[in-house]
């Protein structure tokens, strides 16, 4: 009886479709444990965010603020307690006097935090405070008045003068720790006929976590603010 080729290797390939099937069983152990990774590293980082979100709300933002904190693995960070980079924004922050922030978010570097994340400092934050052109006004008493953004330091403004409406071109700048308002011009009338309708100015203080107003710009939505701080400290 003769044998063919086939029936001799017949027993062999058992063995060797198990050898094909070692490298599926590594590469699909290797995925899951990459993405519980992957889970636990967003589970742990969501913690952190809400912790550290929560005691600096405590420092002067009202509500809660939106903390992101950037890197990976983000595991090392916690056991660290050390966060290299973040972000912090915030929405209608009341400050010093009538004044409302309606959006604030800043570039936050050097984060650190104790054992509990109930206290810590942020060693640098560089970011921008709006203030819309209706809480300005609010805060300055001028309820007549409507301003538009006409360039990076300049302001349109309708004026309501009882009988009609003036239109007129006003400098927003940064004097001290206040925003100033001040017309440079308006059409149709004398300048003078505005009285102090378009010269004010409004005080920026108790800026969240002691934050510093440093200069402004005119935007679409506001008024700029730069703000910054350094060795910043928040506590439950």
């Amino acid at each position: 009886m003769s044998t063919s080729s086939a029936d001799l290797t017949r027993p062999d390939l058992p063995a060797r479709k198990r050898r094909r099937r070692w490298p599926i069983v590594v590469l699909i152990i290797v995925l899951v444990l990459a993405g519980l990774t992957v889970v636990g590293d967003r589970v742990a980082a969501a913690y952190a965010e809400h912790r550290i979100a929560s005691e600096i709300q405590k420092e002067g933002f009202g509500t809660r603020p939106d903390v992101t904190i950037y890197g990976f693995p983000f595991l090392t960070q916690v056991l660290d307690r050390h966060f290299p980079h973040g972000h912090i924004s915030g929405r209608n922050v009341p400050v010093g006097g009538p004044l409302t922030i309606s959006r604030i978010e800043g570039d936050a570097r050097d984060v650190r935090v104790d054992s509990g994340f109930r206290s810590g400092t942020i060693g640098t934050v560089d970011g921008t405070a709006t203030v819309s052109f209706g809480d300005l006004t609010k805060a300055a008493g001028e309820q007549d008045l409507s301003l538009t953004a006409a360039g990076p330091n300049t302001v349109k403004a309708d004026v309501d003068l009882g009988i009609t409406t003036a239109t007129a071109t006003a400098k927003v700048t940064k004097v001290g720790n206040q925003i100033r308002v001040h017309a440079v011009s308006v059409e149709g009338f004398p300048l003078s006929e505005l009285g102090d309708d378009l010269d004010f100015s409004v005080p920026v203080s108790g800026l969240p976590m002691g934050l510093q107003f440093k200069s402004l710009t005119v935007s679409s939505k506001g008024v700029a603010l730069r703000i910054t701080g350094s060795h910043l400290k928040f506590s439950g």
